[in-house]
């Protein structure tokens, strides 16, 4: 009767062990993946790279910004919970919202940076002066060519990550941002 005891404490020790085994080795693979998880890509305008454009995730302080191909590798951190990811170059930023991590390792692609509306000095000069708070001079050397009219975007569509023009998408003048949901992107070929 005693066998019978200590082999049942035995094999329910063991079985604990494997259980506990188990447990720690999903936990093991599953930290693994968020310690060394990132989100990379290349940023170009007018395809062609644009080097020095900032990355980061809207959440964290973490900022990388593009070399020069335009390419960028963004390590993610594990306390983000939200990922959405923002793209900024010369006072414009593109801000990509609802990225699903189902990976390690996300390739978001190209994304083209659109430019702010070119206005002449004509047209500049016919604003008001609350608009004109709005532009931004665009030189050559020191001769003025025309101005950047931050209120709106020169294009009605975005390319991101493929050829198929991508028309739902908000632009917001106060803080210069073009949301975009990565749930549009993500299917694009």
């Amino acid at each position: 009767m005693n066998v019978e005891i200590i082999i049942k404490k035995e094999s329910t020790y063991f079985s604990i062990i494997q259980k506990l085994n188990y447990i720690l080795s999903i936990t093991f693979f599953a930290l693994t993946n968020i310690l060394f998880s990132q989100v990379s890509g290349t940023i170009l305008m007018d395809s062609i790279s644009l080097p020095g454009a900032e990355i980061k995730f809207k959440e964290s302080d973490q900022v990388v910004m593009a070399d020069f191909d335009g390419n960028f590798v963004l390590p993610i951190e594990s306390k983000i919970e939200n990922l959405n990811l923002v793209i900024s170059f010369s006072g414009l930023s593109i801000e990509i919202k609802n990225i699903e991590l189902i990976e390690s390792e996300l390739n978001i692609g190209d994304f083209e940076i659109p430019y702010f509306e070119d206005i002449s000095i004509t047209e500049f000069e016919l604003l008001t002066e609350l608009e004109k708070e709005n532009c931004l001079p665009i030189y050559h050397w020191t001769q003025l060519l025309g101005y950047f009219n931050t209120q709106k975007i020169d294009t009605d569509y975005l390319t991101l990550n493929c050829e198929k023009k991508i028309r739902e998408f908000e632009y917001n003048p106060q803080t210069k941002t073009v949301l975009v949901d990565w749930n549009l992107i993500k299917l694009c070929e």
